[in-house]
């Protein structure tokens, strides 16, 4: 018997399923450095047991140390109540536990003293622990508090990965992955293993590489030279992403340098930015930078630092295709008015990104890489697009076609055509480029979408297409007259 229904009528829709979703997956800044060689944890309530042993949250861990125990939480050293409860103070006797290296805690049994919690009471443990070997994995976050929580307090040394990390975010960056070098001071091998941990990872938009205080230039310059080729090898298998670097002052180490400089002259800010030429590379001056600890404290900080602010200032974006010049940094600050107008166009002509400050705002005067070939080139916001094209291309292909178990008959290479037209008619209406080629123009480089087998390896499609960028607005020229 069939089920009653009131006579009307039933409306669905359907999505379209020549609508291309070119969004993908979120692009963030990666960012690698040194982090903390231990955890401390402040405080961490626990229930006595009514057995001989309690544990903390960590168990089991490694390397526990406890360094107190509190009825109350909030004990510091030197304070009022930093003494043995029976001299009225908040600590119970820490020479009666036994605290094991993986997390567990023995009190003596019997009767509650004052040197011991009783049975069912809440008591607070203040210790460190190794964090464990995942620490050393990429890890992605958008919260700053779970990113402190983890990498520890900022400074200049183990605490540079939460420095970066969260200027990135303040910058906007809607989330950053952190690699964290293993050991507790430079070394090139642990750098160079934490980036390639990033050789699988897709959605990496810039890598940024930070260095403790204790690093030369020279260390610094080899290190970020092996970054180089990791961005090359990896926008070569299909892994694209830029680097965006800086270099040292002598405030941040004593080998850093503060020079304009030219492409012969080394070390200097041109020089540099010379030696890292590529539409993938860009170059953030100047050299010294400044900011506040969670203390107050000011801490002095290199160029690198400010390349994770302008990585995260361009994550920000929701289009790719967004221009950056003009965009404020925050999180840090540098020197008021530091160039005058000729001496930053100097570093522009050197192919740098010159951040500025007046009346302490901090602003990217000019947002481009180190390749000035041309606009396609040199504009961060059109190489990041390129990326984009890339990417949306490759995958919808590759998931209409090349993952699908097809073959090639005769309306394959029309099927392609339509496929690709799609793709780029979904970039221009998401406003990421202005169109794409329908028609075959030398004069401008125009070419309408094709495709073709391959006549010598049958099993390949060769597609040929174009897109006009968006191009950023850089300069108005105006012709005004006088007139009587």
């Amino acid at each position: 018997m069939s089920t009653y229904r009131l006579p009307g009528v039933t409306v669905n829709i359907l999505d379209n399923p020549r609508i291309i979703n070119i969004g993908g997956d979120v692009r963030i800044p990666a960012i690698v450095g040194l982090g903390p060689v231990t955890r401390a944890v402040t405080d961490e309530a626990v229930i006595r047991a009514t057995g001989s042993i309690d544990y903390l949250s960590v168990y089991p861990a490694n390397g526990v140390a406890v360094s107190q125990y509190a009825n109350t939480p909030g004990v510091i050293a030197g304070g009022l109540n930093y003494q043995s409860i029976f001299l009225n103070g908040a600590l119970y006797n820490a020479a009666v536990a036994t605290a094991s290296v993986i997390g567990s805690i023995r009190w003596p049994q019997g009767g509650a003293t004052a040197d011991w919690p009783s049975t069912g009471s809440v008591y607070y443990v203040t210790y460190t622990y190794a964090p464990p070997m995942t620490q050393l994995d990429p890890y992605t976050t958008q919260d700053k508090e779970e990113l402190k929580a983890r990498y520890g307090a900022q400074d200049t040394n183990t605490g540079i990965l939460t420095t970066a990390g969260l200027i990135a975010l303040e910058n906007g960056a809607p989330a950053v992955m952190l690699v964290q070098a293993s050991g507790s001071s430079y070394s090139e091998t642990t750098y160079k293993a934490a980036i390639d941990k990033l050789q699988k990872k897709t959605n990496i938009e810039q890598l940024v590489v930070v260095f403790p205080a204790s690093v030369t230039r020279t260390q610094q310059e080899t290190l970020l030279t092996y970054a180089y080729s990791h961005v090359i090898q990896m926008s070569n298998l299909s892994r694209e992403r830029g680097l965006m670097s800086g270099s040292p002052s002598g405030y941040y180490t004593a080998t850093g340098f503060d020079v304009i400089g030219d492409a012969a002259t080394n070390p200097s800010y041109v020089y540099r930015a010379t030696a890292l030429k590529n539409r993938n590379s860009t170059y953030v001056v100047p050299s010294r930078i400044q900011r506040k600890n969670d203390l107050g404290v000011t801490m002095e900080l290199d160029g690198n630092f400010a390349a994770a602010g302008v990585a995260g200032v361009q994550a920000a974006q929701t289009l790719q295709c967004t221009p950056i010049h003009g965009y404020p940094v925050v999180g840090i600050t540098i020197e008021d008015e530091k160039w005058n107008e000729f001496e930053m166009d100097q570093l522009g002509a050197g192919n740098c990104l010159v951040l500025e400050s007046r009346a302490g705002v901090v602003t990217i005067r000019d947002a481009i890489t180190t390749d000035p070939t041309s606009a396609d080139t040199q504009e961060i916001s059109v190489v990041s697009v390129q990326r984009l094209v890339k990417r949306t291309l490759r995958e919808t292909l590759k998931n209409t076609y090349t993952n699908k178990g097809k073959v090639i008959n005769s309306n394959t290479t029309s099927a392609v055509e339509a496929t690709t037209n799609a793709v780029l008619s979904s970039l221009v209406t998401a406003g990421e480029i202005y169109e794409f080629g329908e028609s075959d123009n030398p004069t401008t480089g125009e070419v309408k979408i094709s495709a073709q087998q391959n006549r010598q390896e049958p099993r390949q499609i060769d597609v040929t297409c174009s897109y006009k960028p968006l191009y950023p607005l850089k300069w108005v020229v105006v012709t005004t007259s006088v007139y009587v």
